[in-house]
């Protein structure tokens, strides 16, 4: 299949990620679309707040704006997206609402700091923000949005901001990539890491912003890198830090494997093959916290053999 065929099947990082995690938990999800309940709607509005907040801070920052310009907007524009996305009857109290708060706002406030807050850098480096890209790779079609591209000297840094870096992969951890195509171990959240990766630095090469020579780059960034509370007379005290985790160096060294995991999950999901292999890994990985299990046949079959 070549790369200009109108048969290219486009995929995102998060639909492969699933399916390497469990093919039958794709099944459900995303074929058989099963609800579930979603326990988990509170941090997903938290995280569009600080999410919209960086974008759209970046995209009213000029080059040349001053720090403190660019700190009093994120503040102002985080209130906003705050009171848009975060219902306080949803929280179980008033002390639980106005702790979250105070810690998204914290994280924003260090993260848009004037004296040394990385976001300074990113919003004055952004050529574009919720960039939609598309790559193909050998026949094997990923897209998905980019949080944040940003132009350095060199050429482009592509952003992935997260709420914290537990669990991203390492130069320590890309090993775990290489057994879990081999069927030795269960992965799937690193195996995400890299396809994001994989998507996102092939993407923006094939895009429009990329120049000949470019060199591209790719970082996941948690803003929630490292909270500290401290009790005072009057409540509490948050400090919040963020920290940045490159991953261009893993994707170098595990091409190879990187784009095998990929195909392995792309022409599964396209061919409609949703049997869980090795099923005695995931069942003992994954089957305990699946949505799904109660109405799962391969879990409820073994719930039975045992």
């Amino acid at each position: 299949m070549s790369n200009d065929s109108d048969a290219v099947v486009f995929l995102s990082p998060t639909r492969l990620a699933t399916y390497a995690d469990c093919q039958r938990k794709f099944d459900h999800d995303y074929v058989k679309d099963v609800s579930t309940p979603d326990q988990n709607r509170l941090y997903l509005n938290q995280g569009r707040a600080y999410h919209e907040t960086v974008e759209e801070v970046c995209n009213a920052t000029d080059s040349d704006d001053p720090a403190d310009v660019i700190h009093r907007r994120a503040v102002d524009i985080f209130d906003e997206k705050w009171n848009a996305h975060l219902d306080p009857d949803e929280y179980e109290s008033d002390a639980h609402q106005a702790y979250q708060r105070a810690e998204n706002r914290a994280a924003i406030t260090s993260f848009f700091d004037p004296e040394d807050g990385d976001g300074i850098r990113h919003a004055r480096q952004s050529v574009e923000t919720e960039k939609w890209v598309e790559c193909v790779h050998d026949g094997l079609g990923l897209h998905g949005y980019a949080d944040n591209i940003l132009r350095t000297e060199d050429g482009l840094h592509i952003i992935d901001y997260k709420r914290r870096l537990s669990g991203i992969i390492t130069s320590y951890t890309a090993q775990y990539l290489e057994e879990h195509l081999a069927g030795e171990r269960h992965e799937p959240g690193r195996v995400k890491n890299a396809f994001q990766t994989a998507a996102y630095i092939e993407g923006i090469r094939q895009s429009d912003l990329y120049e000949d020579g470019m060199d591209i780059r790719f970082s996941f960034y948690a803003l929630f890198y490292e909270t500290t509370a401290e009790s005072t007379p009057d409540g509490f005290d948050l400090s919040v830090r963020g920290r940045s985790r490159e991953t261009t160096g893993v994707y170098e060294e595990y091409y190879d494997t990187i784009w095998e995991l990929i195909r392995d999950c792309h022409e599964g999901i396209t061919s409609g093959d949703y049997k869980p292999d090795p099923f005695d890994l995931i069942n003992k990985e994954a089957c305990s916290d699946c949505d799904y299990k109660e109405m799962c046949p391969d879990y409820l079959a073994e719930e039975v053999r045992q």
